[in-house]
């Protein structure tokens, strides 16, 4: 197999994700059971030489979950719904060999912000004068939205197809602080990326 010549090249690639499903238990006795779901996403990176590269990713899921709600006189409501996030992360890569085709492994950190889509209050009207539409109004239902931190480790093989195209193929772990749950949670994933070289 012949050397790679990525070093010195950015990076740009479309990912998939698969996280398979998950029970997560939160304080006062509630919990929630996550479906797995395909997650897909964006990344821009560096390749510092054929062995070192930084990556920043932006990815979005959207998971339908079930789940227990605990009221305050002790008696529990089930509840249903569907959670959407929004993850940023920088990752640093390790590929062993300098060639085409390489095992690596990443280990990533950063921000997932989580909507639950869980009203928080009543529908609310906003309206404006708009320069193409004149005047305009538009109604949202507020939700209850948090920013978690985020960590993850994942090892796989990339091959890069030419001198401007790789995949990527990796399986790892992915965990997120959620502020009210028992312990932090983690995802098992498994990814794909297409990606280009410039």
């Amino acid at each position: 197999m012949s050397l790679s010549d990525r070093k010195g090249l950015w990076e740009f690639s479309f990912q998939t994700h698969y996280l398979e499903s998950k029970n997560v238990d939160f304080e006062g006795g509630a919990d929630a059971s996550l479906n797995e779901a395909w997650n897909w996403g964006v990344g821009i990176g560096y390749n510092f030489d054929e062995h070192w590269a930084l990556d920043f990713d932006l990815n979005w899921n959207e998971a339908n979950y079930s789940g227990t709600r605990v009221n305050d006189d002790a008696s529990t409501t089930p509840v249903s719904g569907t959670l959407n996030t929004n993850s940023m992360l920088f990752t640093g890569i390790y590929n062993f060999s300098a060639k085409r085709f390489t095992p690596f492994v990443g280990a990533s950190m950063g921000w997932t912000f989580i909507d639950t889509n869980i009203p928080t209050g009543p529908p609310q009207t906003v309206c404006w004068y708009d320069p193409w539409w004149g005047y305009t109004c538009s109604s949202f239902v507020p939700t209850k939205t948090t920013t978690e931190f985020t960590y993850g480790l994942n090892a796989g093989l990339r091959f890069d197809v030419k001198d401007n195209m790789f995949l990527r193929l990796s399986a790892g772990q992915k965990w997120i602080d959620f502020s009210n749950s028992n312990s932090t949670t983690d995802f098992l994933t498994y990814r794909f990326d297409i990606g280009f070289m410039f």
